[in-house]
C-alpha cells in the first residue's frame, strides 16, 4: 500500500457491467471525461502468457522470468520412484519449496504429475488406480496450503509424461481409469482452480449425457467448468497428432466445441515441429477461436522461431500472439463528475478486452479515491471472468465521500486485485491495464485513471 493509511473508508457501490447495445447514461452538467491510448507492449499479467517449464527438484533461474513478460510456471513432478509406495515427506517438501520458490518471485503454477517423462516407458504408471488416487490425496495438502498461487492442474498421472496415452491401462486409458485421476483431482484441488484433460474427447466423455456449458451453468460452479484442457501437439494439422481424434468429429466441428468450453474454463498448451507448417494466418485465428490463455515459451523452438520471422496484420506474429495470450484489458475512456463533500461521486470507466481470453480466477474489481495517506476503497460486485474478448464492458459507480473528506484534487484508482488475503497488496499478482498513458503502481498495483479528480 501506499504508506501508512491515516483513514480508509470502504464504500459499498453498484457496479455495473454491460455490453453492446446498452443505453449510455446521460451527460451530467460538469462531467469530466478522459480518453486514453492504447499501449501495443507485451505486459507482464498475472495467470497468462508464455509458461516457463520447470521440474519441481529444479527450480533455478527464476528470477529473471518477470522481466521476460512471464508469470506463469509449468511444474512437473515425476513420481516414477514412488509406483509402489506413498509420496515421502521429502517428495512432498519438494513440492512446497517449488511453490515457495514461485511465490518469492512473483509467479502462479500450472502442476502435472506423471510416473516418467520420458517414451522409453508407456507403462510407467502404477496398475493399482488406488495408488494413484492416494498420490493425488497426499499432493492435495500442498495444493491447499498454497492455493494462492495454484493456476490449473494438468491431470497428468496416467501416460508417458502424464498424457493420458500408453499406460497400463490401455493406449487410451480407460473410462474408469480416466475417471479415478480426474474426480480424485477435483477433491484435492481447492476450487475453482480447474483441472485440464489432454484432450476435448476426454471431457466429453466424461461428461456423457450433460449439457454443455452455459454462463448459467458455469456460474453455478458445476464440475464441468472446472474441466479445462491442455494440447500439447496445438497446430499440427490435420488432427494434432490425435488430439481431435474423436471418430465423425473433424476439425471445425473439435474447433466448435472448444470454442464454447474455453469461454469458461483455461486452455494452453505447446507447438511440436511439425506446428512450424501451420500458416500464420491460421495460428492467431485458432489460438483466439481456442481462447488460448497460455503456450510453452520453451518448446517447439524451431516453431516459435518461426512466428518470429513471420508478420501478421502488419507487425511480427510472436510479438502479436505474445501480447494477446489470456486476456489484455483496454481502458478506453473515463466519465466522472466533481463533487462537493457528502455526495456521491459518478464514476464510469470503458474497457475492452483485446486478448484471446477472459481472466480465469476470480478478481477483485475495486475503485481507489486517494490524497496523500487517505483513501476511500469500493469493492465491485463485478466478475471479470465474464470480460470475453471482443465485448465493451462499461463498469459503473457510485461513490459517496464523508461530508468531513478534505476538499481538492485526488487521484482515482482502479485496482484489479488477486482476491487472496496473502496477494491482495503485491501489485505482482494485480492486472495491469493496456495504456500508455495509464500510470502504474508496481508497489500496489494501482492503474491511475485520473490524479485531478476535485472534491470542491
Amino acid at each position: 500500500m501506499l504508506g501508512l493509511l491515516t483513514r480508509l473508508g470502504v464504500i459499498a457501490c453498484l457496479w455495473l457491467v454491460t455490453q453492446f447495445g446498452t443505453t449510455e447514461a446521460q451527460e451530467s452538467v460538469g462531467t469530466k471525461e478522459v480518453r486514453y491510448r492504447e499501449s501495443r507492449t507485451a505486459i507482464a499479467n498475472p495467470e497468462r502468457g508464455f509458461y516457463a517449464p520447470r521440474m519441481s527438484e529444479r527450480m533455478d533461474g527464476l528470477e529473471g522470468l518477470r522481466a521476460r513478460g512471464i508469470t506463469l510456471l509449468l511444474v512437473e513432478m515425476d513420481l516414477r520412484d514412488f509406483k509402489d509406495r506413498e509420496l515421502s515427506p521429502e517428495k512432498l517438501a519438494e513440492l512446497r519449496l517449488a511453490f515457495s520458490k514461485a511465490r518469492e518471485n512473483g509467479l502462479k503454477v500450472i502442476f502435472r504429475a506423471a510416473y516418467g517423462f520420458t517414451g522409453r516407458d508407456y507403462q510407467a504408471d502404477p496398475k493399482d488406480l488406488g495408488r494413484i488416487q492416494g498420490h493425488i490425496k497426499q499432493l492435495g495438502t500442498v495444493f491447499a496450503a498454497d492455493r494462492d498461487v495454484l493456476f490449473a492442474v494438468q491431470a497428468g498421472f496416467l501416460g508417458p509424461w502424464g498424457e493420458w496415452h500408453g499406460s497400463n491401462h490401455g493406449e487410451t486409458p480407460s473410462l474408469e481409469a480416466r475417471r479415478a485421476v480426474l474426480f480424485g483431482l477435483f477433491e484435492a484441488v481447492p476450487s475453482p482452480v480447474a483441472v485440464q484433460v489432454r484432450r476435448p474427447m476426454f471431457i466429453r466423455d466424461l461428461f456423457a449425457g450433460e449439457p454443455d456449458l452455459t454462463a448459467e451453468t458455469a456460474s453455478k460452479g458445476v464440475l464441468l467448468s472446472r474441466t479445462g484442457w491442455h494440447n500439447d501437439a496445438l497446430l499440427s494439422l490435420p488432427t494434432d497428432m490425435g488430439t481431435y481424434a474423436e471418430r465423425g468429429w473433424d476439425r471445425d466441428r473439435e474447433l466448435r466445441w472448444c470454442e464454447n468450453q474455453g469461454r469458461y474454463t483455461p486452455f494452453g498448451g505447446e507447438t511440436v515441429p511439425s506446428s512450424a507448417r501451420t500458416p500464420i494466418e491460421q495460428v492467431v485465428r485458432e489460438l483466439e477461436q481456442l481462447h488460448t490463455t497460455y503456450l510453452n515459451s520453451a518448446y517447439h523452438r524451431g516453431t516459435l522461431d518461426g512466428w518470429r520471422k513471420a508478420e501478421h496484420l502488419g507487425e511480427n506474429a510472436f510479438s502479436h500472439i505474445e501480447r494477446r495470450l489470456g486476456y489484455r484489458l483496454v481502458a478506453d475512456r473515463l466519465r466522472y463528475l466533481a463533487v462537493m463533500p457528502g455526495e456521491p461521486i459518478r464514476i464510469e470507466l470503458e474497457l475492452r478486452n483485446v486478448g484471446f481470453a477472459a481472466p480465469v480466477l476470480p478478481r477483485e474489481v475495486a475503485m481507489v479515491l486517494s490524497r496523500g495517506d487517505t483513501q476511500y476503497r469500493a469493492i465491485a460486485d463485478a466478475d471479470p471472468r465474464r470480460w470475453d474478448p471482443g465485448v465493451a464492458i462499461r463498469v459503473g459507480c457510485e461513490l459517496r465521500l464523508p461530508p468531513d473528506a478534505p476538499r481538492g484534487p485526488w487521484t482515482l484508482s482502479l485496482h484489479l486485485a488477486d482476491p487472496s488475503p496473502g496477494l491482495r497488496d503485491d501489485g505482482r499478482y494485480a492486472i495491469r491495464l493496456a495504456n500508455e498513458d495509464i500510470r502504474f503502481i508496481e508497489q500496489s498495483g494501482w492503474n491511475v485513471l485520473a490524479e485531478d479528480v476535485e472534491i470542491r
